[in-house]
């Protein structure tokens, strides 16, 4: 994928300045202002090439701020980085990216961002917050998440798997984390496991 977007983000501004380029020879000649056809073209280009170039735009950046890669380059977040090879199976980010349950380019992005009707605008909204604070806030200690965590965002995976529903606490509470009345992080309160980074607990394969 990220092949995919540095193509296209290349092949963005060649294509423009090709559009530009025959317009300014297009223009030289009179074409655009002599003809009802140019008048047209004009019109076109004013009109429609900023929304495309704007829109492929915001296309590549989301594409590009939703991989894995793009959040491990903030230096706070190396430690969280490390804790998916962290040697524990109690810890979750760490299960889940060893067990390849999510997407391995988009690790971050696939927990961290709320199923909902709007969730990935909520999701790109925070992590502007995030870029704001990393260059010109004061950066907590140990980060924290804006609100609690949701349960959808277990439960938009796990709530028709097999595995979670042979398990007899979720059976016997399913309708209270369904509802949130009672939170998944209740049971499962370890995400990531910093202290087994520190200690360079890590899961190597034989």
């Amino acid at each position: 994928m990220r092949k995919e977007t540095h193509l296209l983000a290349i092949l963005i501004p060649i294509v423009i300045a090709v559009v530009v380029l025959v317009a300014l020879i297009a223009y030289s000649a009179g074409f655009l202002t002599e003809s009802r056809l140019g008048h047209l073209v004009l019109l076109g280009g004013l009109g429609l090439l900023p929304l495309v170039v704007s829109g492929a735009g915001v296309a590549v950046g989301v594409s590009e701020s939703s991989q894995t890669q793009f959040c491990m380059d903030c230096h706070e977040m190396e430690p969280y980085g490390k804790s998916l090879f962290v040697d524990n199976a109690n810890a979750l980010a760490a299960v889940h990216y060893q067990k390849r349950l999510i997407s391995r380019d988009a690790t971050c992005y696939a927990c961290h961002t709320d199923y909902a009707l709007f969730g990935d605008a909520k999701a790109k909204l925070n992590g502007l917050r995030h870029v704001w604070v990393h260059y010109f806030g004061t950066i907590p200690p140990q980060p924290r998440l804006y609100q609690p965590y949701p349960n959808y965002n277990c439960l938009h995976c796990h709530n028709d798997a097999r595995p979670f529903l042979e398990v007899e606490p979720h059976r016997e509470h399913r309708a209270e984390l369904q509802s949130g009345a009672r939170s998944c992080l209740t049971c499962h309160d370890l995400a990531h496991d910093l202290e087994g980074v520190k200690a360079q607990n890590f899961w190597q394969p034989e």
